[in-house]
């Protein structure tokens, strides 16, 4: 997975296009496949701004096929958090948004060695305004 998000960092810094792209696609699990939005990455000082998309390969509890996440990276430190979600009854995001409550917005630690603080590593030292 390194190996992957490697290539599309360089991909996306050396191929101005790319900006216009739509997800790209990050890893798959066995419940689900994880997307960012390339076109969304944006840096303010020591924050990046950027949303992700989860598409779940079966129907959650709640009808959810898919969410997307606006999230805020503090490049100091690496902590996250959600700013809005958007749930989705189809895949990709696709059909009208059905989540009406707020996030907390709760800043969440990540982890050295796990794949959300790879990422949020990369995106903070390569991503310039």
């Amino acid at each position: 997975m390194k190996k992957s998000l490697i290539f599309f960092l360089f991909f996306l810094l050396t191929c101005p296009s790319i900006g216009l792209s739509a997800w790209f696609k990050l890893f798959s699990s066995q419940t689900a496949d994880l997307y960012l939005d390339t076109s969304s990455i944006k840096r303010e000082d020591n924050s990046l701004f950027f949303s992700q998309l989860v598409n779940y390969k079966v129907k959650q509890s709640n009808g959810m096929l898919s969410l997307i996440t606006f999230s805020e990276v503090n490049c100091r430190n690496l902590s996250i958090r959600d700013i809005k979600y958007f749930t989705y009854k189809n895949k990709m995001g696709k059909g009208k948004n059905f989540y009406s409550g707020k996030p907390k917005k709760n800043w969440k630690n990540t982890k050295k060695g796990t794949s959300v603080y790879f990422l949020n590593e990369v995106l903070c030292d390569r991503v310039l305004k």
